[in-house]
């Protein structure tokens, strides 16, 4: 049996979508829903007509600590075979892919499996995530984001910014790595979407680690794939669709200044931690 742990923030026609998406997939499975404090009592309603599992936080704890309350409650309940962790705007359109993970795992015996994951426009997303892997690399993006910091603390500055993005200035990061069309072992993964075997979170109390809010969740949990010898795998075979935009144009769309101030200070807090783990080593 499979147990399926949804994020759910604000947008409840994709945590809907979401669900509908995974009760057509062949096989047992539990749908398990954690709410960061934003469902009204009629979503609340809807949803526990919908789930296995509601869990309705009364603050928004962020991506690890919430996740990790879902995986917890699945352990806890259903002992399943495989923690399935994703974010509310996927969805799966393979009915067998609850067969293919256990084909997967048989022939891999994986502790974390990534999936290919397809943006909603078709132009692809990342997997496997490209991490960064020591402390000089974390520090030299400490250092961007803290520029980034003085461009959102400031409107003229941030208007500037947002200028040389719309015309594609180089004030950007590197491409990351694209879908493989091959399978990958021992590599980072999208946060997105997260498949944990029963011998991985057998192993842990908590699935990620839990001092984050948001952010770089994948290089933390990559850190300790690394430091305690864990076999992840990226495979082709399994696939979904991820309908959250990757561009910095969309953003900006969407983002106030302050919100994008929030994000980079966020992203900076687990930088830190990313740090301090990498250093006890």
């Amino acid at each position: 049996m499979t147990a399926f742990i949804i994020l759910h923030y604000k947008n409840i026609q994709d945590t809907y979508a979401c669900i509908e998406s995974i009760k057509k997939l062949d096989g047992p499975k539990k749908i398990i829903v954690v709410d960061n404090a934003t469902l009204n009592q009629d979503e609340i309603k809807e949803l526990e007509k919908m789930v296995d599992n509601l869990i309705c936080l009364k603050e928004n704890i962020g991506f690890a600590k919430a996740n990790n309350k879902g995986c917890q409650l699945a352990v806890k309940e259903y002992q399943p075979d495989f923690l399935v962790v994703i974010n509310n705007d996927t969805e799966i359109r393979q009915q067998d892919f609850l067969k293919r993970i256990q084909e997967i795992y048989k022939r891999t015996k994986f502790d974390i499996l990534g999936p290919k994951i397809l943006c909603k426009e078709g132009s692809g997303s990342v997997n496997p995530y490209r991490p960064l892997k020591n402390i000089n690399e974390v520090n030299q993006e400490i250092e961007y984001q803290k520029k980034l910091v003085k461009f959102y603390k400031s409107r003229i500055l941030y208007f500037l910014l947002k200028f040389f993005v719309y015309t594609k200035s180089k004030i950007v990061h590197p491409k990351v790595l694209k879908n493989g069309v091959k399978e990958k072992y021992n590599v980072a993964l999208h946060g997105c979407a997260l498949i944990f075997s029963r011998q991985y979170y057998s192993k842990y109390k908590d699935i990620f680690i839990n001092d984050t809010f948001l952010y770089h969740e994948e290089d933390l949990l990559y850190h300790r794939i690394q430091k305690d010898k864990l076999h992840s795998v990226y495979s082709p075979e399994i696939e979904l669709v991820h309908k959250e935009g990757g561009s910095l144009n969309v953003l900006f769309q969407k983002s106030s200044r302050k919100k994008l101030l929030f994000r980079t200070q966020e992203i900076i807090k687990s930088l830190e931690i990313l740090k301090k783990e990498m250093a006890k080593e």
